[in-house]
């Protein structure tokens, strides 16, 4: 029994001993043209997800019903401030992919599977070592959701709006 608690309390505090060697010493790698490797994503996708679920708690969205014209605004909105880095309708973003670590996620493509209140927290608050920057204060709440509802309907869009997403008018 000694042994084994004498060998976990080494193991607490060697490995953030030699974690912090490896970082001070200008061993840690800071490129962000790479891939993350996948136990970095496994981690970060674990802390993320329980995280961003506990701050959307209780946030309800406004917008329970939202009309094509709110779509056409949130798509408005994520076209001028967001397929920078997340890509438009049929054009992935290659800076976004490839220039950020971890990689943006190309939206355009996929939509959004989270539910609309864990979106609006991604887009108001940012995350952290990731790039995406925090809204608040930059968007007024009311195009933060409405942005936030247009990616949770993206794969499901009404015909009259998905028109516009697929054929956007030329600039």
């Amino acid at each position: 029994m000694g042994k084994a608690l004498i060998g976990f309390i080494l193991g607490i505090l060697v490995l953030p001993a030699i974690a912090a060697a490896i970082a001070l010493t200008g061993h840690f790698p800071i490129k962000a043209k790479v891939k993350p490797p996948m136990w970095e994503r496994r981690i970060a996708n674990r802390a993320l997800d329980p995280a961003i679920e506990k701050a959307a708690e209780g946030l309800t969205n406004p917008i329970a019903s939202p009309t094509d014209d709110d779509l056409l605004k949130g798509m408005k909105i994520y076209r001028e401030d967001c397929a920078g880095c997340h890509g438009d309708n049929g054009k992935p973003s290659s800076w976004g992919r490839n220039n950020l670590y971890p990689p943006a996620p190309q939206l355009a493509d996929r939509g959004d599977h989270d539910p609309v209140p864990e979106i609006y927290v991604f887009v108001h608050d940012g995350v952290r070592y990731t790039g995406m920057g925090a809204w608040e204060g930059e968007l007024p709440d009311s195009d933060i959701w409405r942005v936030s509802t247009f990616l949770s309907k993206l794969k499901s869009l009404p015909p009259a709006v998905d028109s516009v997403w697929t054929n956007p008018p030329a600039e």
